[in-house]
């Protein structure tokens, strides 16, 4: 076995740390350097998450980078109620590591805001282009039929959202077998990928109807489903699509275009085949419920018919 070099305080390439220490001296460099204190930086709110502890948590943004930030509930001077993604704000506070994960964010101390950020802004306008023409109206929506043949499946490979659908078309009696169609869900390719795999399902004449999926996730992983080209490729496509993008809380352009929205992949799955889903618990409360009413029947028709004799 080869021998660790020797630990020294002198030549840094001879020294070996521990992810602790490595951590700890990461943390130590930001708060000893005043350059990373009582800072102001401006951005836009996104993926907001206000947990039970009365912490705020969110990612700064602009352009081509993303920050960390918490704002702690003690340091925070007043109701934060109207804080939400998409808000443009300057934030005052000081980068802090966490050492567990040895990452570092922006503990904030106070918060103006300064308007609508430019991601919110720029959605917000094309969602009205979109709605001015007519995208989005339910008269144009398609119907989801009862009794697919087979239905198109478009998802990211060996995904948490792929194997959702799967766990229920293969509860259902008979087992439904999906044409898949895998696509990149996030990043910059991810619009043109999900185009290109709408297109191959539509062309595919045993595809009844499509399912896009992906499962949850910070706000800057949807934006994919916000892209125009996406937005009117769903809107266009000749057979229903029914989204299951993320989870309640997620909502997207992709959604209002579907000719069905679910909340989650499962759910989607589930809406695709609507009598197949239907369990053999369902099958027997029906037939149940149908006895329990013959019974009942023939009880009053035996009441009846003894009263008048």
């Amino acid at each position: 076995m080869n021998q660790m070099p020797a630990v020294t305080g002198n030549d840094n390439e001879n020294v070996i740390y521990s992810v602790t220490q490595l951590s700890r001296k990461i943390r130590d460099i930001l708060a000893g350097n005043p350059q990373f204190k009582d800072l102001f930086l401006e951005g836009e709110i996104s993926n907001l998450r206000r947990p039970d502890s009365g912490h705020i948590y969110f990612d700064l943004k602009d352009e081509t980078s993303v920050l960390a930030c918490v704002y702690f509930k003690n340091l925070q001077a007043e109701v934060c109620n109207d804080l939400g993604n998409g808000i443009q704000i300057v934030a005052r506070g000081s980068l802090i590591s966490f050492e567990p994960r040895s990452q570092y964010q922006l503990k904030i101390t106070k918060i103006t805001q300064v308007g609508e950020g430019n991601t919110s802004r720029e959605l917000k306008h094309l969602r009205e282009k979109l709605e001015a023409e007519g995208l989005f109206n339910y008269d144009r929506k398609k119907k989801v039929p009862l009794r697919p043949r087979k239905v198109g499946v478009i998802a990211s490979k060996n995904s948490d959202a792929e194997q959702d659908i799967l766990n229920v078309f293969n509860s259902c009696k008979p087992t439904i077998k999906p044409v898949m169609a895998y696509a990149t869900t996030r990043g910059e390719g991810a619009p043109f990928s999900i185009i290109k795999a709408l297109k191959d399902l539509n062309e595919n004449p045993d595809v009844d109807e499509i399912i896009l999926a992906r499962g949850g996730g910070p706000s800057e992983d949807f934006m994919a489903f916000n892209d125009e080209a996406l937005v009117r490729a769903i809107a266009s496509s000749k057979k229903p699509v029914i989204t299951g993008i993320g989870h309640s809380g997620n909502s997207c352009l992709a959604d209002l275009a579907a000719d069905y929205v679910a909340t989650t992949p499962s759910t989607a799955a589930e809406a695709a085949v609507p009598e197949s889903h239907k369990s053999d618990l369902q099958k027997y409360k029906v037939a149940i419920v149908g006895l329990i009413v013959l019974l009942v029947f023939l009880i009053i028709v035996f009441l009846l018919a003894g009263g008048s004799v």
